[in-house]
């Protein structure tokens, strides 16, 4: 049965604490006459394994810190291997989990917002205005850095010389060497940069919510699922929460709920809220609302693969993860704040062209000195499992994928598994893509800087070489880059979810604010675009608050 709590009224109700809804937490709850509601489906951010950046490897393994998605669709006709996606949950979600690489994008992907969908104020200039806003980079303030913002950058933390060798391999390959990856376009290569300060993982929680949870207008609840919005004539009156014991009860809403659950859990909210396609609703047993067709529909994500090699002299630092090495580094870590467990799971990026026809930047790779144990398959044996012998990582992301899949609900409850339709290299491009992304990180493994010390291609091996080999190998052992975009998508056509301001089309009082509303892919990881996305849309809703008083 379903309740009311007390008479309160929320101005806002931020629906999930992850990389946007943090920073819209704290912009709308600096004014003190708003009463901001932040809603969190997980714990608070109290775990150390949080706050150790290489503490990752336990996370994303752990239930009470991640959704755990089962993909309906295999990524092969046939296959019985189950694929699993994982977002981040609780307190800064998956800001709390995520590797930390600060990768912003390049300012083209935001100009196409407003060139090609229409989102007007959307654009490469606007974006980057919301990056330095939020960036207190260590290498200062530049045309496209900030200084003294909320979240603490640093670049290059871990330099060891296979590293090195590792950027001269890209120099050699034609890249240019940059000390921030972020501040040019095109090919290049160079040690990435992380949101990390003075050793510990500086999350969404950690740089936007607890300076909220110090302000008497603020209030965040935990452990409490967003079953639907309540809509009334039209308009968003409130929200029916659901707690950890299945207690359910509705908080009233006098101004605006802003979803910012994410690419897999805002549209489901929406749709549990009898907002989507109505075929799709009505399949569930929910009434329609608003039918707006394309909500869980247009998804697109990045796709990863990951090339391993054997090294034939121990130059790597798989030692610092294994035995007495691993002691060690924790015991560094918890002392000094400083070694292998203070800095993000690689080291060295790269970004450049492998097969976009226009040139544009299509391919990342991370690279790192050592490799995952490989089962008789040539399957990880389970994520964080390092090989003790040495070894060297390429690992690469398809950046501009051209096939879209979906996410829809099949229950009424929140909390349940969605059906996820990823529709994997469907279109040409994609298969193209993937065949030349992998000869092209063999390119950069088979350069001079590195032949010293290479040996063996472990995974996929030298025995597949043909195109057709390749696309097999690459569709058995790709995952999901976790960078899903366009479920929500924003636009000015009619069948848009949201429009430029983020209002959900057909219903007042209700917006959605994360990488669900953008229209495109991102070059490069999402967590730096989502806390921008998150200024800009409190830049939004704040002026327009503004010219109402007014």
């Amino acid at each position: 049965m379903t309740g009311e709590r007390g008479q309160a009224t929320w101005d806002y109700v931020i629906v999930g604490a992850g990389s946007t809804g943090s920073v819209l937490a704290e912009r709308l709850s600096r004014d003190p006459a708003h009463k901001v509601l932040l809603v969190e489906a997980g714990g608070p951010d109290t775990s150390p394994l949080i706050h150790m950046p290489k503490g990752i490897v336990k996370l994303v393994q752990s239930p009470a810190h991640i959704w755990a998605y089962q993909v309906e669709q295999p990524r092969t006709p046939g296959s019985n291997v189950p694929e699993v996606w994982i977002r981040g949950k609780g307190m800064g979600g998956s800001s709390s989990i995520n590797g930390m690489i600060w990768s912003r994008g390049e300012p083209e992907d935001y100009d196409i917002w407003g060139r090609d969908h229409g989102c007007t104020g959307w654009n490469g200039g606007s974006m980057t205005a919301a990056f330095k806003a939020i960036e207190d980079h260590a290498l200062g303030e530049s045309d496209m850095r900030g200084k003294g913002g909320a979240v603490r950058i640093t670049p290059g933390t871990q330099r060891y010389p296979l590293a090195e060798a590792m950027i001269a391999a890209g120099r050699q390959m034609g890249f240019a060497e940059t000390d921030d990856l972020n501040s040019m376009v095109g090919d290049r290569v160079g040690y990435y940069s992380h949101n990390i300060r003075r050793g510990r993982r500086d999350s969404g929680a950690q740089a936007f919510v607890k300076k909220a949870r110090k302000r008497a207008n603020f209030h965040a609840m935990t452990h409490t699922l967003v079953r639907r919005v309540v809509i009334e004539q039209g308009r968003v009156t409130g929200i029916e929460l659901v707690d950890k014991d299945g207690a359910r009860w509705i908080e009233r809403v006098a101004g605006e709920v802003i979803v910012c659950a994410g690419t897999m859990e805002s549209p489901q909210v929406l749709e549990r809220s009898g907002i989507g396609d109505g075929a799709v609703l009505r399949g569930v047993g929910i009434e329609t609302l608003v039918d707006s067709p394309d909500v869980g529909k247009r998804m697109r994500e990045h796709l990863s693969y990951a090339l391993a090699f054997r090294l034939t002299r121990n130059v790597g630092i798989n030692r610092k993860f294994l035995g007495l090495g691993l002691v060690r580094e924790v015991l560094r870590y918890y002392l000094t704040r400083t070694g292998a467990m203070a800095y993000g799971p690689f080291e060295v990026g790269a970004f450049c062209n492998a097969a976009h026809p226009d040139g544009r930047t299509d391919l990342q790779v991370y690279m790192g000195g050592y490799v995952f144990a490989l089962s008789d398959d040539n399957h990880p044996v389970s994520l964080g499992v390092i090989d003790p012998k040495p070894g060297l990582s390429v690992y690469g992301q398809l950046l501009r994928p051209t096939s879209e899949g979906s996410v829809h609900v099949r229950t009424t409850e929140a909390g349940d598994n969605p059906s996820i339709i990823p529709n994997w290299l469907s279109t040409e491009y994609d298969r193209d893509a993937a065949i030349k992304s992998v000869r092209l990180m063999r390119q950069i493994a088979a350069q001079p800087a590195l032949a010293d010390v290479m040996g063996e291609e472990l995974q996929p091996g030298a025995g597949v070489e043909s195109d057709e080999d390749i696309l097999d190998n690459f569709r058995r052992n790709a995952t999901s880059g976790l960078h899903g975009t366009g479920t929500c998508r924003m636009g000015a056509d009619e069948r848009a979810v949201v429009d430029p301001s983020l209002r959900v089309r057909g219903v007042t009082g209700l917006r959605v604010a994360d990488c669900s509303v953008m229209p495109d892919l991102i070059t490069g990881n999402t967590n730096a675009p989502a806390m921008a996305l998150g200024w800009r849309a409190a830049d939004i809703i704040l002026a327009e608050r503004k010219a109402v008083a007014a």
